[in-house]
């Protein structure tokens, strides 16, 4: 039985990179502006990579211990329940209260 279909999938997506992109901005904008020896262009490029990296594996990571907390039957019914976007945001923000 698949949990995910594509929109369940791209509204999880959405929502994780909301969730992780504060926080690599309020970490990474100062470390990579400030770091020496790199101009304008590879500073843009090194956020990017490291927004890019850190979105993908929490995306990953949501999804893998959402898939975890649907062996539990009370939280399978209560997931199946939702409409697919309630359900994109519940994967999008799994990690959220950890």
């Amino acid at each position: 039985m698949s949990y995910y279909n594509s929109t369940i999938l791209k509204t999880a997506a959405k929502v994780s990179f909301l969730h992780i992109s504060w926080l690599v901005a309020l970490i990474g904008i100062p470390i990579v502006f400030f770091r020496d020896g790199l101009d304008l262009v590879e500073k843009s490029l090194l956020f990017s990579g490291l927004l890019f990296f850190f979105w993908f594996v929490y995306l990953l990571f949501c999804i893998a211990f959402h898939r975890l907390s649907m062996r539990n039957e009370h939280n399978r019914f209560g997931y199946l329940a939702k409409d697919d976007l309630e359900k994109g945001k519940e994967v999008g923000t799994h990690l959220e209260g950890w």
